[in-house]
């Protein structure tokens, strides 16, 4: 393969890469809010926006953003659920169950909940994110290496190499023929 069959990548194309996959990190998590049902509000699902923070440079920052709640509907956590309780949940506990014979709770956000139910965790960020941020690397990598090997190899290709193969005679000028 010569320097013109070659693949080459370039900043611009980890630029163009980059942004893709700040996009489809979007429609990802947008696709598993619908599926695991985590839309009460809609709140999480229309607050999600993402951008790509410098261009042209070797340093670049992703940054996502989403309403808090959402984390804690990954991890099937929020409100009662404090750091610190000893696990001592007044809403779960089974002698509670006045409250559980009764019915059902109405949320702030409408949603009816029976007492004593445990929240699940409905995982639409932590894993695909983990995931893509492991693909994002590899990918990143590849592109560098790709651009590295061809610097290389152009350097190599434009240096004047016909006469002598040696660093000493390219450093020191080429050698002088004998005749």
């Amino acid at each position: 393969m010569n320097g013109n069959d070659r693949i080459k990548a370039s900043a611009e194309d980890r630029e163009k890469y980059i942004k893709a996959w700040q996009e489809m990190m979007i429609t990802i998590w947008h696709e598993k809010i619908t599926r695991l049902h985590v839309l009460d509000t809609t709140h999480l699902f229309s607050g999600i926006n993402g951008a790509v923070i410098g261009s042209g440079g070797s340093v670049q920052t992703i940054m996502h953003k989403f309403l808090e709640y959402g984390i804690y509907q990954d991890c099937g956590t929020g409100r009662g659920y404090k750091k610190g309780n000893g696990g001592n949940l007044e809403f779960l506990d089974p002698l509670n169950s006045k409250r559980a014979r009764v019915g059902k709770h109405q949320q702030a956000s409408g949603k009816e909940t029976r007492y004593g139910d445990h929240r699940k965790p409905r995982e639409w960020f932590s894993r695909s994110y983990f995931a893509s941020v492991m693909v994002l690397k590899e990918q990143i990598a590849y592109m560098y290496a790709e651009e590295f090997t061809g610097i290389v190899i152009d350097a190599i290709s434009s240096a004047d190499t016909g006469k002598s193969t040696s660093m000493r005679s390219y450093l020191w000028g080429h050698h002088r023929r004998r005749h």
